[in-house]
């Protein structure tokens, strides 16, 4: 168990020793580009519970980063990995392990004019930027419930190019908002060994019956989905091949960073950051939204539980059902403690997706 803990402090240490020899290990540099959501912009002189106008603009999200593979660090971690992984999936380590390019001048277009922005210190794209009702609507395509916005971004010389997506979410309606490991996919967070084997080997593997009952909800209620997760944004390309291989609703990404500094993976899915971040996300998507409804999944392996305990304390009117996967049936303990607070008709649990009701409300 411990060689699995130290694995990423086995590679920091030996890449340390030969960084300044780094440039004879360098690879190809790749682009993601993480799916992403757009809000109606409300004006700070209007009511917060007023709805914004149809014709009113809109704030749209772009993210992803921009890494070049490092062989070296690759290596490594095959190296340490292999350890407690069979059949490890080079693709995914490559990803994992690159490194990502601080400051780079990067040029989006496809929308009404093209702009360039910087990478930040972690290579990471970050852009918010405003455009009309009209041109939303003109550049608007199929996807998701309320279709989606598409860009590009590429190099200045365009020899690096992607395409992006920024799913819409506007004032009214339903979304639901949901985790991906060990809720829709099978991780086994709980153990380190799990983790890495569920990581970086083999397909990933869905929980039964989850993306036949998620497409049944978008169709009935005319959902929204929205995926929040611990996961690392390096494996978003991973997950999004798993979501299109079982038929998830399509939607928004909103994943954390995993950098060099973290040293140990298995404590980046356990530490108290991931807290953080789910609980800025579910608040950006209720300040953002004036009157949607949120329907919210996750699993009690974590801390769901009690992030979903302490947003709902906050937004009880806008939050219609709370359901959490458990191992067992029996393990509920926990969850009527945490949920003390919360009507019991307002929250369930579920072992699969055919556990979940076919009506919500």
């Amino acid at each position: 168990m411990l060689k699995g803990f130290n694995i990423i402090s086995y590679i920091i240490l030996f890449e340390q020793c030969i960084l300044t020899l780094s440039f004879l290990f360098s690879g190809n540099k790749q682009l993601i580009l993480v799916p992403s959501v757009a809000f109606r912009y409300h004006s700070n002189d209007i009511e917060p519970t007023t709805n914004a106008h149809p014709s009113d603009d809109w704030i749209l999200y772009a993210q992803g980063w921009f890494f070049e593979e490092n062989r070296f660090r690759a290596k490594l971690a095959r190296t340490a990995l292999s350890t407690v992984v069979s059949n490890i999936d080079r693709k995914r380590v490559s990803h994992f392990t690159g490194s990502g390019l601080k400051y780079k001048t990067l040029c989006m277009d496809g929308l009404t004019y093209e702009m360039c922005i910087k990478t930040d210190g972690d290579g990471l794209v970050k852009k918010q930027f405003q455009l009309s009702n009209n041109n939303v609507q003109n550049f608007r395509v199929s996807g998701g419930t309320y279709g989606k916005v598409e860009y590009f971004l590429s190099t200045i010389d365009k020899t690096i190019q992607r395409k992006g997506e920024i799913f819409l979410c506007d004032d009214n309606g339903i979304s639901i908002i949901s985790d991906i490991d060990d809720t829709i996919k099978l991780t086994g967070v709980t153990s380190v060994r799990s983790i890495l084997r569920n990581t970086f080997s083999g397909q990933y593997k869905s929980i039964p019956g989850m993306s036949e009952r998620y497409r049944h909800y978008e169709l009935y209620y005319n959902a929204t989905f929205h995926y929040l997760t611990a996961s690392p944004d390096q494996l978003y390309p991973f997950l999004h091949e798993f979501i299109q291989r079982e038929q998830f609703p399509l939607g928004s990404y909103h994943m954390r960073h995993f950098t060099w500094c973290n040293i140990n993976f298995f404590e980046f899915f356990s530490s108290n950051s991931f807290i953080k971040q789910k609980t800025k996300i579910l608040h950006m998507f209720f300040q953002e939204t004036r009157s949607r409804k949120f329907i919210l999944f996750g699993d009690i392996f974590q801390k769901d539980p009690e992030i979903y305990a302490n947003i709902y304390q906050q937004y009880p009117e806008r939050i219609l059902k709370i359901f959490i996967r458990v191992s067992s049936k029996n393990l509920s303990n926990r969850l009527n403690r945490v949920f003390q607070h919360i009507p019991k008709y307002k929250w369930d649990i579920f072992l699969n997706g055919f556990d979940l009701p076919e009506k919500i409300f």
